[in-house]
C-alpha cells in the first residue's frame, strides 16, 4: 500500500506544478522573459520533473519507509510557522518574524551551540532583508507598518 500512496502524492504534485505554471502565466503574464511569472514557472516545471521522476522510478515496497510521529510533528511545526509568518509579517515586520521562525528551528536542528545558531539566523534574516530592500529594491514589511 505505501507504493500506491507514493504515486498518489507524485500525481498530486504533478498537477500542482501544472497549476503553478498556469496560474502564474494567467495572473502575472508571459514567462518567456524574466519577470514576475518567470520564477513561479521555473519552480512549477521543477515540481513536474521531480514528480514524473518519482512516478517513473521503480522502487520496491520494502524500500519505502513508513512515516513516523517525529516526521509528522516536524511537518506540523513547519506548517504552523508558515501560517504564523503569513498572518504576522505585516504587524511584526520581516526581520522580527523571520527571526522568530528561523532561530528556534536552527537552535533545535543545527549541530552548533545555540548562541551560534541564533547569530547565524540573525545574520541570514538581516542579510536577506537588506538584499531585497537595498539591492533588489523590493519593499519588505516593516515593524508595525
Amino acid at each position: 500500500m505505501p507504493m500506491l500512496n507514493r504515486h498518489i502524492v507524485s500525481l498530486v504534485m504533478f498537477f500542482f506544478g501544472i497549476f503553478l505554471i498556469g496560474y502564474s502565466t494567467y495572473s502575472l503574464g508571459d514567462f518567456s522573459e524574466y519577470g514576475a511569472a518567470f520564477m513561479p514557472s521555473v519552480v512549477g516545471a521543477g515540481i513536474i520533473i521531480f514528480a514524473l521522476t518519482d512516478m517513473l522510478s521503480h522502487k520496491n515496497e520494502d524500500e519505502v519507509p513508513l512515516v513516523t510521529w517525529h516526521e509528522i510533528k516536524f511537518v506540523l511545526i513547519v506548517s504552523g510557522l508558515i501560517i504564523f509568518y503569513i498572518f504576522c509579517v505585516d504587524y511584526l515586520g520581516f526581520i522580527l518574524t523571520g527571526l522568530i521562525i528561523t532561530a528556534p528551528l536552527m537552535m533545535k536542528y543545527a549541530r552548533a551551540r545555540p548562541v551560534y545558531s541564533f547569530m547565524t539566523s540573525l545574520g541570514v534574516v538581516v542579510g536577506v532583508y537588506y538584499l531585497f530592500t537595498a539591492v533588489l529594491l523590493v519593499p519588505l514589511p516593516q515593524f508595525f507598518s
